[in-house]
């Protein structure tokens, strides 16, 4: 937006007899997201500069008063576009906070800059149920707040609540690992970056640790068949053969047991199929010994953490 414009849409703002109530209904949602989170910020820097306390806090109330109605716009856009990381499959994390462009202009100067810092790129268009559906996926996998980004003015930055409400998804009863989910994000978004990793071994090491010590507290979700006699019931757990893709010191297969963080990712494999038992990450621990399997991998459609037995006996200890 030029100066011109902004101009224009403050003196309006100023002048008309609703406060520009009528002029933030009609302005487009691009247009709305600047005015709010660039233009009246700026116009409060300035009178704060200048010391007019009275117009500063004029501007601070209207910001207040249109927040609700451009979120309601976001709500109701046509279209908007997420910004995924392909190592991942998640979308992008920047500090517990998801990315979203509401204008597609500059969508490759913002790829451009993530791609030379390492990252795989892919924004994916979605309408305004697809929108609600990555809102009801950043509870499960610990995003806070959304980013709205053009590549040109400041973040409009919302919290998922102020969004969606937890209880339009899930149920008190329904099994997430949101702490889990966000730390196994952040952790494997840098670790497969394709940049030198001496530079961040330190920043590595403590998102692992983080990562680590989720695991350590997590329940997890497994698959499992049941057959029932009169005399017992006999268990069965799946296995996943990573032979062809983790290597074994002893040749032998890599057999792993899948473990999950919710329905939702459990659903991605094993869908109406099995099942499913919780599991504690001790508990998982004495399964892997009692099956003899090589260890477990978690999400296997989604992150894919394969932990072998030598890993986990390291953070055992």
């Amino acid at each position: 937006m030029n100066q011109k414009r902004a101009q224009e849409l403050i003196k309006h703002m100023v002048e008309d007899k609703d406060n520009g109530t009528n002029l933030m209904k009609n302005l487009s949602l691009s247009d709305s997201i600047y005015l709010e989170s660039d233009i009246l910020n700026n116009c409060i820097l300035k009178a704060n500069e200048i010391g007019k306390d009275t117009d500063a806090n004029y501007f601070a109330q209207v910001i207040d008063k249109f927040r609700p109605v451009v979120i309601d716009k976001i709500k109701k856009a046509d279209r908007l576009w997420v910004v995924y990381c392909d190592s991942t499959g998640y979308p992008y994390e920047l500090d517990k906070d998801m990315l979203v462009l509401f204008d597609y202009v500059n969508h490759k100067e913002i790829i451009e800059k993530l791609e030379k810092a390492g990252f795989k790129i892919t924004i994916i268009d979605v309408d305004s149920q697809k929108f609600k559906n990555e809102v009801s996926h950043m509870y499960r996998n610990g995003y806070k707040s959304i980013r709205f980004i053009d590549g040109k003015c400041e973040p409009f930055v919302v919290a998922r609540e102020e969004l969606y409400s937890y209880l339009e998804f899930f149920d008190k009863n329904y099994i997430t690992n949101p702490a889990l989910q966000q730390t196994m994000i952040s952790f494997f978004q840098e670790f497969r970056k394709k940049v030198d990793i001496t530079a961040r071994i330190n920043m590595l090491e403590s998102r692992q640790e983080n990562m680590i010590k989720n695991i350590q507290n997590a329940e997890f979700m497994v698959p499992c068949t049941k057959t029932e006699t009169d005399e017992e019931v006999q268990i069965m757990h799946p296995f996943i053969d990573l032979s062809d893709k983790v290597e074994s010191k002893d040749g032998k297969p890599v057999i792993a047991i899948p473990a999950f963080t919710d329905g939702f990712e459990l659903d991605k494999c094993y869908i109406g199929k099995n099942e499913t038992m919780l599991f504690n990450f001790k508990e998982l621990v004495d399964l892997i010994e009692e099956l003899d399997a090589s260890g477990i991998i978690i999400n296997c459609l989604g992150i894919s953490y394969f932990m072998g037995k030598e890993v986990i006996s390291k953070f055992m200890l």
